[in-house]
């Protein structure tokens, strides 16, 4: 059933307004981000508070809220998966020839960091939402969980080979909210638990504010991540993300015999740019962090112009 009070009723783009996809769903992304971005500019903002929130509160309560109820088959799931798992894979190894190739052998790890790991979370979301609806949004948190499990295993891990302080990437995935919620969402799916509509609604309300609150945060967080030094590094990584990325996830769904929506979920979600999350484990881990830092930055203003053209990419590829 529609969600009538779903607060971006409407905006999604119907059939026949293809031709306005930069207003329909570039532009309100931009918009939020930067309300975000000037709130953190000039306001007094106490950011690792409303992050916490977000991490804690919003997040685990959308992602249990759509796997519990998400109409998802076990081999859906698997074949999403599948087609992360060959992503991940693929990144890191152009990644590492890149990087090879053109001497920087220096920057591997971060570079790994920030070419590997797409926004999915509070960019791809939206995107998705604003461009395909809800059934898009839905599969798309599917791959966020994916993404937050190796972000902070395979993304800690990456960042601790400079500090030889691997084994605290296992602890980080239980410390998260979000895995449990995942791990209780998808149980109560397989296993078809009934859950009453006074305990499910308000979850479900929690996790619907997460949409514009993240984008919000990503403006904010956007304040503090500037690029310092390291400009070539930076652009090549940018590069990579935003440009290999469609192009191995394509080649991933027509290996796998992946299409239609749930190809352009995972192409979209794929090629967004780096996540914002990696600067932080980048501070964390001391990996770099000015580098990992300017790559966020500048991959993301660069997709503000590469967004648009890959939702016309991927229509064009698996049918609109």
């Amino acid at each position: 059933m529609r969600n009538p009070w779903h607060p971006f009723r409407g905006f999604c783009c119907q059939p026949g307004r293809e031709e306005s996809l930069f207003i329909h769903v570039t532009v309100p992304v931009i918009l939020i981000i930067g309300i975000g971005y000037l709130f953190g500019r000039y306001g007094a903002t106490d950011l690792t508070a409303i992050s916490k929130f977000s991490i804690s509160v919003l997040s685990p309560a959308l992602i249990f809220s759509f796997l519990a109820r998400n109409p998802l088959t076990l081999g859906q799931m698997a074949e999403m998966t599948a087609a992360v798992l060959l992503f991940t894979a693929a990144m890191a190894g152009i990644t590492w020839l890149v990087i090879r190739v053109l001497g920087m052998k220096t920057f591997l790890m971060p570079a790994l960091m920030t070419t590997v790991f797409p926004n999915t979370g509070n960019y791809g979301l939206p995107i998705l939402l604003f461009a395909y609806g809800q059934e898009a949004f839905s599969l798309g948190v599917i791959i966020v969980v994916l993404n937050f499990v190796l972000m902070y295993t395979l993304g800690v891990y990456f960042a601790s080979l400079e500090q030889s302080d691997w084994r605290r990437a296992a602890a980080d995935v239980f410390r998260l909210p979000t895995t449990y919620a995942a791990v209780v969402g998808l149980a109560v799916n397989v296993l078809h638990i009934p859950i009453p509509d006074f305990i499910y609604d308000p979850i479900k309300m929690i996790g619907d504010a997460m949409i514009p609150v993240v984008m919000l945060i990503l403006g904010m967080q956007l304040v503090h991540v500037k690029p310092r030094g390291d400009v070539l590094p930076a652009a090549v990584s940018s590069l990579v993300r935003l440009l290999a990325s469609p192009a191995v996830m394509v080649g991933i769904c027509y290996l796998l015999g992946i299409g239609g929506l749930t190809a352009k979920i995972l192409v979209v979600q794929n090629s967004m740019p780096t996540a914002v999350i990696m600067t932080m484990i980048a501070a964390q881990y001391r990996t770099r962090p000015d580098f990992v830092a300017g790559t966020t930055f500048l991959s993301t203003v660069i997709s503000f112009a590469t967004v648009t053209g890959l939702l016309y990419g991927v229509n064009w590829l698996f049918g609109s």
